[in-house]
């Protein structure tokens, strides 16, 4: 059975590692119900975890994204707190933290969070983001117009730059078939409980970027961008696991080359299972896309078995001669 479009470029390929003790079945048990999206019942399993084994920082970590995920904010920045008074200088955990602050409303001390965050790790492209994120957001509270217009700004300008750099690495013959798409920021779908971070729709021959990467650097935007274009070049309303694994392989050749200093998680973790072997994030893709999805399709009618290796794309001398123009630019 085929699984139905829109592709996706989701999130949370990370695995996080856990320090072994006796509460490693219930932390197991905790994550699965959680990657099920069943964060209640994971809840449980967490605390029944940090009952066993109470000066576990990690359990309270994972209990403070637990109750992230079930929008109690308040109890999520508690956590986080505990986590951080024992890790101060865990980054992930200072935006983890800012994050929670910036959806429970209090944009100050978000702000506050996160620019701990950017000072700590300077390269860490999700701090800057969330910190310039929480700055609208406090605008907006004492000038809603002109924060939306300065976001609007930013994200139209953000996402023509990323464009352009996606069209200036893959090759014009490639761009060319997909240059009557539309490209834009906007709500995606969600796929086991996790909003998509980009995906492709073919009814609609368009590309949507989550709204919450407006404040991405255009190099974390385009490497998506790049990921999305191997399923719009396929032109159809399938996906498969070959069509996923090799738009990440893509992304992944892409992050490699343009990144440069910025660090994002999830390019990051790609990118580093790719240099290590292709054949591992090809395994990492098919476990994950799996797991969200259990009847997805091994290969998909325009991207079957023989096309393994055919997107291994180089940057094309001539490619910036393809006109920008030719996409339609939504933000």
């Amino acid at each position: 059975m085929l699984s139905v479009r829109p592709d996706v470029c989701n999130g949370n390929m990370k695995e996080i590692p856990f320090r072994g003790n006796n509460a490693l079945e219930a932390v197991k048990q905790g994550d699965t119900l959680l990657n099920n999206n069943k964060p209640n019942e994971a809840l449980n399993a967490y605390k029944n975890a940090l009952n066993q084994s109470p000066d576990d920082t990690k359990i309270i970590g994972k209990i403070g994204k637990t109750y992230f995920k079930l929008k109690d904010y308040k109890s999520a920045e508690e956590n986080f707190e505990k986590y951080l008074d024992s890790n101060p200088n865990d980054t992930d955990y200072i935006i983890e933290l800012g994050e929670a602050q910036r959806m429970g409303g209090y944009y100050e001390k978000a702000i506050q969070t996160f620019e701990k965050a950017c000072n700590q790790d300077p390269s860490n492209d999700l701090a800057k983001r969330k910190l310039l994120e929480a700055k609208n957001n406090l605008l907006s509270v004492y000038n809603p117009q002109r924060a939306k217009n300065e976001k609007n700004e930013y994200a139209t300008q953000n996402l023509k730059t990323a464009l352009n750099m996606t069209v200036n690495y893959m090759t014009p013959e490639y761009m060319s078939d997909i240059r009557n798409l539309t490209i834009e920021f906007g709500k995606t779908a969600e796929m086991g409980g996790t909003a998509n971070i980009a995906q492709y729709e073919d009814s609609r021959k368009t590309i949507t970027v989550s709204d919450e990467y407006i404040y991405a650097s255009p190099q974390v935007i385009a490497a998506y961008l790049t990921h999305e274009s191997v399923h719009a070049k396929d032109a159809d309303s399938y996906t498969s696991i070959r069509e996923e694994q090799d738009a990440y392989a893509v992304a992944a050749q892409f992050w490699i080359k343009n990144s440069g200093k910025i660090k994002d998680p999830e390019m990051d973790f790609a990118a580093n299972l790719y240099k290590k072997s292709p054949n591992d994030l090809n395994k990492r893709v098919a476990e994950i896309y799996k797991l969200r999805d259990p009847s997805i399709a091994e290969t998909s009618p325009n991207h079957p078995q023989t096309k393994n290796g055919s997107h291994k794309l180089r940057k094309s001398k001539s490619a910036s001669e393809q006109p920008l123009s030719n996409y339609n630019v939504i933000a």
